[in-house]
């Protein structure tokens, strides 16, 4: 490794807010927004343990929906904001409409296209290409040597394989940072983990409702649901 250790971070947006938003609201804290301003600094003395650190960016990759009005604002929010702060950069894809539900038995399989019980109609898109964007760069930063350490904000297992092999074949740690009750199976196969229950003290923590139209806090307070491919 470098003389100072060279920490970049890979940031899966929807995994991660949604289980803040989760973490916070089971404590019955209300909506809590992301620090994202302090997340870089908090995380990369944090993978670093003690040793002299550098910096080397965040990558932040998300999706919206373009036909929902709410996104709008989300969209504005990810590529004005967020990716003006010091070394994020921010991939965001389109997502998908959601393919037909249908009845699960075999003898039926009719569409479900309305509500049961509010006879509305059922909307949902899915998520496609973030798994793979996340899983290139990672690999590809990690031979090309843009990093020593890579924090992965996230708990999806589908990463595993990737961080597995990076680490068997490179010299490059990677070290998960999520929430205790979740991502159980990439934690296993990362270096090291960090929980966010334990920085609570680290972050300037403070209420959606708090902030003001004028801040660059992002404008939405819960995620659109959606599901991956």
């Amino acid at each position: 490794m470098a003389d100072r250790v060279r920490v970049r971070l890979f940031i899966d947006f929807w995994n991660f807010q949604i289980q803040w938003n989760a973490a916070h609201q089971g404590q019955g804290s209300g909506l809590i927004q992301i620090p994202w301003k302090d997340l870089p600094n908090v995380l990369t003395a944090e993978a670093a343990q003690g040793q002299p650190t550098k910096y080397a960016g965040a990558h932040v990759y998300a999706s919206v929906d373009p036909n929902n009005k709410k996104d709008k604002n989300l969209s504005r929010f990810l590529h004005h904001s967020l990716a003006s702060f010091p070394g994020y950069s921010v991939e965001v894809k389109e997502r998908k409409p959601r393919g037909t539900i249908r009845c699960q038995e075999d003898s039926c399989k009719s569409p479900i296209t309305t509500c049961p019980q509010c006879k509305q109609p059922l909307q949902g898109t899915v998520e496609k290409g973030i798994d793979a964007a996340i899983i290139t760069d990672l690999v590809s930063m990690a031979f090309d040597d843009n990093y020593d350490i890579a924090v992965l904000v996230s708990g999806d297992a589908d990463y595993a394989p990737a961080v597995q092999y990076i680490q068997k074949k490179t010299d490059k740690q990677i070290v998960q940072a999520f929430f205790k009750s979740h991502g159980d199976q990439l934690r296993t196969a990362c270096w090291h983990h960090i929980f966010f229950e334990d920085l609570a003290g680290k972050f300037d923590l403070v209420p959606v409702l708090a902030r003001t139209a004028a801040t660059t806090a992002a404008p939405f307070a819960a995620p659109t649901p959606i599901r991956k491919a």
